[in-house]
């Protein structure tokens, strides 16, 4: 029987050197928002030119906090972009807040033009959520340009692209605000987890209260001083102290993991070329892209559909997916007012294939072998 060839995976990316980490913490018995967690929020929001970092359970979690930090809520309208995971969108229904579709240029990022068109016809809208799709960052200088002309927030949602940069600035340093995302598959990865980053000492602080149910002082402060008050309603977002070990064991691998996701694209960028009928999108000199996903599209003159190639791929254990189906596919968003006429069209075109760190020569030549013997 023939090996899968998955489309991420975790051995890849985790070694045993979280083990002495997590015996450190067992030994404090200081288990959850502690000098880990610190140290990584430090650590993490340097890297990304910030001067606040607020670690968190999620990437969702970081979204809504800082939304609900900047006031955004009912009789709110936020524009997201057509192609991304729910999550994006979710937050600001579970605001009260309203959504509108943005559409999407043909890498899958949101369009400035596109969102200069919606800010010029719909003067309710608060702020932005722009996407830095399968770790290529959008154009945050023109998206800022016309956000400062509208004078809306913007909040960067960075669940792809930890490291990536525009000009050697990274990603989640332009916006109000930047949130990232350490799930299990993202190119560094706590098991679960996220982090906001912003030079805002309000909004973070407006973050970290929110995370720990709104509480006037941390756990570190209430050692010293019990006394506390309640002073809004909040929620349990905090992060671990195993999960900040994780964190900081994965920021150091960061630069080297991103670079070997580059060798794996470039390997693909050069065998794609060569397939008729296959094509890549995303490619910018100025642009410093990490490929948390590598996405074909699958054009008419290729012999198979999307769906066929995606079929075809399966049947020689090649796990493949779709990221995403544009938000007003979902069942939920239908009939969700916006502009998606190129995301609706790329829909039928994208297919993400296996990619991640140091991945087996071998099981990518199968993976190109497959894409290309059709």
């Amino acid at each position: 029987m023939v090996d899968e060839v998955p489309l991420y995976s975790v051995p890849n990316v985790i070694g045993e050197e979280i083990l002495e980490g997590v015996r450190d913490v067992l030994e404090s018995g200081w288990l959850t928002l502690g000098p880990k967690t610190n140290e990584f929020e430090e650590l993490f929001a340097g890297l990304h030119q910030s001067t606040q970092g607020v670690a968190v359970n999620s990437c969702t979690s970081a979204l809504y906090a800082c939304l609900r930090a900047l006031g955004i809520g009912p009789n709110d309208t936020v524009v997201v972009p057509a192609v991304t995971f729910s999550a994006t969108a979710n937050v600001v229904r579970l605001l009260g807040g309203d959504v509108i579709l943005c559409d999407v240029k043909d890498n899958g990022n949101i369009d400035p033009e596109s969102l200069s068109g919606l800010l010029d016809t719909h003067e309710d809208i608060s702020a932005v959520i722009p996407v830095h799709l399968y770790g290529l960052p959008c154009d945050m200088p023109e998206i800022l340009k016309i956000a400062e002309e509208h004078e809306i927030f913007v909040i960067e949602d960075c669940a792809h692209a930890p490291g990536a940069t525009i000009d050697g600035q990274p990603v989640g340093s332009f916006g109000d605000a930047g949130c990232f995302s350490f799930y299990a598959t993202k190119n560094m990865t706590t098991g679960e987890g996220g982090m906001v980053t912003t030079d805002d000492p309000d909004l973070a602080e407006g973050v970290r209260k929110l995370r720990n149910h709104h509480q006037t002082r941390s756990p570190d402060e209430k050692k010293h001083d019990w006394g506390y008050d309640v002073d809004g309603l909040g929620f349990n977002f905090r992060m671990s102290e195993f999960e900040a070990v994780m964190g900081l064991s994965q920021l150091k691998r960061l630069a080297r993991m991103n670079e070997s996701r580059r060798e794996v694209a470039h390997r693909y960028q050069e065998a794609i070329s060569d397939i008729q009928g296959l094509t890549w999108e995303g490619g910018d000199s100025q642009k410093e892209h990490v490929f948390h996903l590598f996405v074909v599209q699958v054009q008419e003159d290729y012999p198979l559909t999307r769906n066929e190639l995606y079929d075809h791929l399966s049947k020689q254990e090649i796990i493949s997916g779709v990221h995403y189906p544009p938000l007003s596919e979902l069942t939920y968003y239908q009939g969700v007012q916006g502009k998606t006429k190129n995301a609706e069209e790329l829909f039928d075109r994208i297919l993400s294939i296996p990619m991640y760190p140091d991945m087996m020569t071998e099981d990518q030549q199968r993976v190109i072998d497959a894409l290309g013997g059709t």
